[in-house]
């Protein structure tokens, strides 16, 4: 009874953990969107001789994307170690 209970509550957390991976993708997914969108527009203030303020759309989408990539390869790797955890 106890091991069925044990295995009820592993499946729930790996459940939970699939829910946030997604969410954490979707996340990822939406901020590499929005700071592309700010890339092409700072290419588009460049193109009208904005240079100040097109440097720092690109440096902004830039830096966005490096870090919602960088975000989502960390969950992805926890959420590895803690299935490789649960496995064993």
């Amino acid at each position: 009874m106890q091991n069925h209970n044990h295995q009820n509550l592993k499946a729930e957390f790996m459940q939970e953990l699939l829910r946030q991976a997604k969410l954490t993708f979707n996340l990822a997914l939406s901020v590499t969107a929005a700071s592309a969108m700010m890339t092409l527009g700072g290419v588009g203030l460049l193109y009208f001789n904005k240079v100040s303020e097109a440097s720092l759309a690109a440096g902004g989408g830039a830096l966005a994307t490096i870090t919602s990539i960088q975000f989502a390869k960390q969950t992805k790797e926890k959420l590895l170690k803690i299935i490789e955890q649960a496995e064993q």
